[in-house]
């Protein structure tokens, strides 16, 4: 951790010289506030197992995002979730999903636009999955779903398009998120065990994310994307290994989004699925995305499977099948889900009405 802070306190005084003569005075506002945002998943559902049928906040975000000078800037986001443990349990809490500084920093302009992260940061994987499956409203994303790893993490992240941006009228009409014209990338180091966890080692993790758009003229919407991490799950031993690779193929239009993914790894961050000896376990699995956009209505259709399998326990196997319809208004949607979930023979069925809004 010393190192990142020594790092840190570089990175902001390098930029805040080289770009002083572009900020504003405080008594002009220093801080030009540039956007408020919030982004909540509320639902009422009942479950079969459980025999619950319920109302409750299944995740909020609140963000404010400022513009420094011409190059930094900073993003502050509250993760807002209900307690479901101990003698808090249902109360609404707030943690930090984001906290970090943001530098524009390009090596090469004319090929590669990219920026520096640092602090509690994205990390490259499932920030960019969820710009491809819009629908965490529905479920967190695979990887993060199966305790893998979580979406964020203290740490130094680079990331950037490839080869300017894609066409404008596919930025608006179907996904403006990472429009590298022949794709984007990302990577960082980590202190591994993720935004609502301690440090318990000394042990950083190293992660990245390479997503190649082959045919930007005829098929912008086909990418094919590979992620890895290594690392030590975040254990006072420091001795079980972390290691993940990821394999993704995703297609974009007006009227569909589909997506498929391969896992293979050694452990996880938090050490969920070690041996009695701390020895890291293999895993594996794949998830299928597909949403489909109904042709002159704001109606979708919506489906995933998810199959996860790990070789310490038969008891850690899962399955998932999510299934929905969607309506679309404004920036929020209206959701009839329907998952079927089996963990190692164990099914549960839930029902569920969700509601996502965004401002």
């Amino acid at each position: 951790m010393r190192f990142l802070l020594v790092s840190f306190i570089l990175f902001v005084f390098a930029f805040s010289t080289s770009y002083g003569q572009d900020t504003i005075t405080v008594k002009d506002k220093i801080f030009r506030l540039s956007e408020i945002s919030g982004q909540y998943f509320i639902s009422a559902n009942y479950s079969e197992t459980e025999n619950i049928n319920k109302m409750e906040l299944k995740r909020g975000y609140f963000t404010i995002k400022t513009n420094i000078n011409k190059v930094l800037s900073a993003r502050y986001t509250q993760d807002i979730t209900l307690d479901q443990e101990g003698s808090d349990a249902g109360n609404v809490e707030i943690r930090m999903k984001y906290l970090y500084l943001k530098a524009k920093v390009s090596f090469l302009k004319k090929f590669q636009d990219g920026h520096f992260i640092m602090g509690l940061s994205p990390r490259p994987w499932i920030d960019f999955e969820q710009k491809v499956n819009r629908y965490r409203v529905q479920s967190k994303m695979f990887i993060e779903n199966v305790k893998i790893m979580s979406s964020a993490d203290f740490g130094i992240m680079y990331e950037g398009l490839i080869g300017g941006k894609v066409d404008e009228e596919y930025q608006k009409n179907v996904n403006g998120s990472y429009p590298g014209k022949y794709g984007s990338f990302g990577t960082g180091v980590y202190n591994g065990g993720g935004y609502h966890a301690t440090e318990e080692n000394n042990n950083k993790t190293v992660e990245g994310r390479l997503s190649l758009r082959p045919f930007p003229g005829f098929m912008p919407g086909f990418q094919a994307s590979y992620a890895f991490a290594f690392g030590k799950a975040n254990l006072p031993a420091n001795s079980s290994d972390f290691k993940m690779h990821l394999i993704y193929l995703s297609s974009e239009s007006k009227f569909h989004t589909l997506a498929a993914q391969y896992y293979y790894g050694v452990g996880d961050t938090e050490g969920k699925y070690v041996n009695s000896r701390l020895v890291s376990q293999i895993n594996e699995g794949y998830s299928i995305f597909g949403e489909i956009k109904l042709p002159k209505s704001n109606f979708s259709i919506v489906g995933r499977y998810d199959f996860f399998n790990s070789e310490l326990s038969p008891n850690l196997q899962q399955k998932n099948i999510f299934g929905g319809i969607a309506y679309h208004f404004q920036k929020n949607k209206l959701m009839l889900n329907y998952e079927h979930e089996d963990v190692a023979g164990s099914i549960d069925h839930i029902y569920e009405i969700a509601l996502e809004i965004k401002f």
